[in-house]
């Protein structure tokens, strides 16, 4: 996936998951939840160093705080868990 197919822009969906972001994620910092917001859309850790004007090293090290701050030791799982929160806050169901 390119740098450009990272949408930086604002949508509904953007939106949305920043709000599950800063309700069940808000121990983060703000530039935590934004490297889990792009990992969430499909962005890998040199997407997000681009996006965010860092290194992937930098990305890493939040990598590894978000870890140590939400006890989940998975990305995969820490993705699934923000697409779960939004599923339901749209009154969604979740198996």
């Amino acid at each position: 996936m390119s740098t450009a197919s990272v949408r930086n822009d604002s949508s509904p969906q953007d939106d949305l998951l920043r709000a599950v972001a800063a309700g069940r994620y808000a121990q983060l910092s703000p530039m935590e939840q934004q490297v889990l917001l792009a990992a969430v859309r499909g962005a890998e850790d040199k997407q997000i160093a681009a996006l965010l004007g860092c290194s992937i090293s930098t990305v890493r090290t939040m990598w590894q705080r978000i870890y140590h701050k939400t006890g989940v030791t998975s990305r995969r799982k820490l993705i699934a868990a923000v697409w779960t929160e939004t599923v339901r806050s749209l009154g969604g169901v979740v198996f």
